[in-house]
């Protein structure tokens, strides 16, 4: 690797895999949010937070450790593989049953698209092919891969856009998303030069995974919980009038950034946990240039949800969905400190104790609630933004301090939100990529 290093080479697939994702997905969202209005757009969008929530228990918080076991065990691959695909399979089934039987429960007038969408989960065990790849910092073959899936999926909604398909039809056009990518995936895991061997079932791993896994499926539970319970807020103190649906329209926005984030955040991890195993200076290096780096995405996406979100919203969701720019604004300031709370994941799984987390979100949810309540009776949903930003900064950011296993990343993750006024340290925030 010469003049660009192998993890550069990596992120840039994933980041340029999310952008190219996010164009095609702002423009059919675009349209799908025109053709359904915000009513109908935000009664979809409601169900897709809710699949979102409950991917986080179908996932059952195995991705980092997933990534780790590859490194620690690398003659068993194919176990750790093997078995972490069967686990996320039942996890799957689990969550989608779970997630239907709720919505029937507690939420008859949208329940029935609920538990279509959260059928997508179903085919969720494919992503284990993507952590193989992870592994060995080669994503350029699962980005082709996802792009195929999410082009195909982009080229059904359009189809049924310009049939003038009913609400369900989109529902099921989730779920349609869920199955090419997971097919796609499939393909890329067969023709991978990397061979993992069969994948087996090993119940030492297994064991090892469960034991490890069940507390942060816990927190990832309440993580996604209370990353969404804006959403959820806005659903159910506003019902479904238009208002729900601008809101979720600006939240589905910001949503491609934070996914842009997971996946710079989840490809720094290989390098991450080799500086850990090397050296504390190796490891302190590496993580203060991962928090410059989610940091430097997290002001672009800020800024440009402020300056520019008005014209963005109209060119993508058109004038219906106007009012939806200021809480583009707030949102995108609480990405900022969103995206710097996801790199510290990767400290708290290689440094602390990983029930902080579920105790920063508990905290997260106290924090949106108490704000809310006071807020969003006067401000509506620039409120409910407001609320979020200030959920995301004690549960992102304060609770480093609070907390005394993660005081050791404090200073780092300050430093990197202040990125943007140290040029002198832009260097070496990308000097970690090329190495």
């Amino acid at each position: 690797m010469t003049a660009i290093g192998k993890p550069l080479q990596n992120v840039l697939w994933l980041v340029g895999e999310r952008l190219a994702r996010a164009a095609v997905t702002a423009t059919v969202l675009g349209l799908v949010a025109r053709h359904l209005q915000p009513e109908g757009f935000g009664r979809l969008s409601l169900a897709v937070t809710c699949a979102t929530i409950a991917a986080a228990l179908a996932n059952l918080g195995l991705e980092g450790l997933v990534v780790n076991e590859l490194i620690n065990r690398p003659g068993q691959p194919g176990a750790v593989l093997g078995t972490a695909f069967r686990l996320r399979l039942g996890g799957g089934v689990a969550a989608a049953v779970l997630l239907g039987g709720l919505a029937f429960a507690l939420d008859r007038s949208d329940a029935g698209l609920i538990a279509i969408v959260g059928l997508a989960l179903l085919f969720q065990p494919a992503e284990a092919v993507d952590l193989w790849f992870q592994r060995h910092l080669d994503s350029r073959r699962t980005v082709v891969a996802r792009s195929v899936g999410i082009m195909a999926g982009a080229t059904l909604k359009l189809w049924l856009v310009a049939r003038g398909a009913p609400l369900t039809a989109f529902a099921w056009a989730q779920v349609a998303d869920a199955a090419f990518i997971a097919l796609a995936l499939g393909w890329a895991g067969r023709t991978s030069p990397h061979h993992a061997g069969p994948w087996t079932w090993d119940r030492d791993v297994a064991r090892d995974f469960w034991r490890r896994g069940a507390p942060l499926a816990l927190a990832a539970v309440v993580v996604a919980l209370a990353i969404r319970l804006d959403q959820l807020l806005v659903r159910s103190w506003l019902g479904t009038t238009g208002a729900t649906g601008l809101y979720f329209a600006a939240s589905r926005l910001t949503d491609m950034a934070l996914f842009a984030g997971a996946a710079t955040t989840l490809s720094l991890f290989p390098s991450l946990a080799a500086g850990h195993r090397s050296s504390p200076q190796d490891y302190a290096r590496r993580l203060q240039a991962s928090f410059d780096a989610l940091s430097a995405m997290g002001w672009i996406v800020a800024l440009v949800c402020t300056f520019a979100g008005p014209w963005i919203v109209r060119l993508i969701y058109g004038p219906a969905y106007a009012a939806a720019a200021p809480v583009l604004a707030v949102q995108g300031w609480a990405c900022l400190f969103a995206l710097s709370a996801g790199l510290r994941w990767n400290f708290i799984l290689l440094s602390a104790p990983p029930l902080l987390n579920l105790a920063a979100a508990l905290l997260h949810v106290v924090t949106l609630l108490a704000v809310a309540a006071w807020l969003m009776p006067g401000r509506g949903l620039a409120g409910a933004a407001l609320a979020l930003l200030a959920a995301n900064v004690v549960s992102g950011y304060v609770t480093s301090f609070l907390f005394p296993p993660l005081r050791a990343c404090a200073g780092a993750q300050t430093r990197g939100l202040f990125i943007v006024f140290t040029p002198g340290r832009w260097p070496e925030m990308l000097r970690q990529f090329v190495a």
